[in-house]
């Protein structure tokens, strides 16, 4: 039997979630952001994008200025993690043997008696289309005997492509490859390089390995074994279990408005419980992550002698670690997440059979007709206070009285 590395690398996996939930997006240049202020940065693009230059980390306006007809989305991190998950449980109906690597790439480890290049093809297009039929997402593979190799196959064949590098075949592939495309070797070591007459991996062998680890140190050792295409094959099996579920947000400018606070709040505390919910899980610690406007943070914990994932919960719970702060200074960020994970089966959780019945209805419209159909009544100042409409609200922080 031959070992082999599969590396699969979802193409464009933000903007083409995006462009699959919203037809208009399909064919377009889509930026995906936190927000879809011009000072944002591009967490993704589509590649009706690329093609004029953007990329990922660039900020919102730099972005324009390439590709002035762009579509600014604001990113949906729940809806890539739960996609995420559905594409991990594919692959493990191919191999239990698979390293999730990034929320949009994995590695897999086959083993096979026939390692002809007809038959990893064949594995690869049948991971391929079993994605593809059930998420309607494409996505390219690289398959090596190593994941350096692997990777740098599957960047080469973008988009969905699938590309396949023998063993006896590594030598020759990583001749005429650039060093900037080699996974572990970034824009400034690659400039580096260039400085010294290598500007492709084949020119390493005119280096004495001395002479990168006495310019490098360890990293000169290990750009020497990368640029011959030698790499770890070992996979790191990673239970899908979380340990937590959290989300935060960047609020469009500092503030320290409470009402403005406690709706962004009551918002991160409604996403929590529906992933909760929707996975059948509960916890017992709550942490909630305030960063202040001169990017010092605060993270305040807190254990419970209950098990919950119902939002209102959360809320009260998260507002009460919030109010017990002195907000002397404005906060740019706030996060929510629950952990002490366990299973809600496992768990007598509900007392309140009205309350889950409610829970459960909200969750199917919310599933049914698209987040946020259904909402607390809170979150409505964080949506009117990001309209462009000077309006007083009536929201006042001593409401949460109401709500105990």
């Amino acid at each position: 039997m031959k070992k082999f590395i599969i590396h699969i690398d979802m193409d464009a996996f933000f903007a083409s979630v995006e462009q699959l939930l919203n037809p208009f997006l399909k064919g377009k240049p889509v930026f995906v952001s936190g927000n879809t202020a011009r000072d944002s940065v591009i967490a993704a693009c589509s590649y009706e994008a690329k093609k004029y230059g953007v990329k990922s980390g660039m900020s919102v306006m730099e972005g324009l200025k390439l590709c002035p007809d762009a579509i600014i989305v604001r990113g949906n991190p729940e809806r890539y993690i739960d996609t995420s998950r559905k594409i991990f449980n594919i692959l493990q109906t191919f191999t239990e043997k698979v390293e999730l690597y990034s929320i949009d790439e994995a590695f897999l480890e086959i083993n096979v008696k026939n390692a002809s290049h007809e038959n990893l093809k064949n594995i690869g297009f049948s991971i391929k289309k079993a994605i593809f039929d059930q998420t309607h997402l494409t996505c390219s593979g690289g398959i090596s005997c190593n994941k350096t190799v692997a990777k740098i196959a599957s960047d080469i064949c973008k988009p969905d492509g699938l590309f396949i590098v023998l063993e006896n075949e590594i030598e020759k592939f990583m001749e005429k490859l650039p060093v900037d495309k080699v996974p572990g070797i970034g824009p400034k070591m690659a400039e580096k390089l260039n400085l010294m007459g290598i500007e492709f991996c084949g020119q390493i062998k005119n280096v004495h390995l001395q002479l990168l680890r006495k310019k490098f140190g360890v990293r000169g050792e290990e750009i020497w074994y990368l640029c011959h295409g030698m790499g770890d094959t070992n996979i790191i099996i990673q239970s899908p279990e979380p340990k937590s579920f959290g989300h935060s947000y960047t609020l469009r400018n500092d503030t320290d408005d409470i009402n403005l606070l406690l709706s962004v709040l009551c918002r991160l505390s409604h996403q929590v419980g529906m992933r909760m919910r929707e996975e059948q899980y509960c916890g017992n610690i709550l942490t909630v992550t305030i960063r202040y406007s001169d990017f010092t943070s605060l993270t305040k914990r807190k254990t419970y002698p209950f098990w919950f994932n119902d939002d209102q919960t959360i809320f009260k719970m998260a507002s009460s670690i919030l109010l017990s702060q002195s907000i002397s200074k404005k906060i740019r960020l706030l996060g929510v997440s629950v952990s002490g994970i366990h299973k809600r089966y496992q768990l007598s959780l509900f007392r309140n059979e009205k309350r889950e019945k409610m829970l459960e209805a909200m969750d199917y419209i919310n599933k049914t007709y698209g987040t946020d159909t259904v909402f607390p009544c809170w979150m409505l100042y964080e949506k009117l206070s990001a309209a462009p409409i000077k309006k007083t609200h009536a929201f006042m922080f001593n409401d949460l009285k109401k709500i105990s």
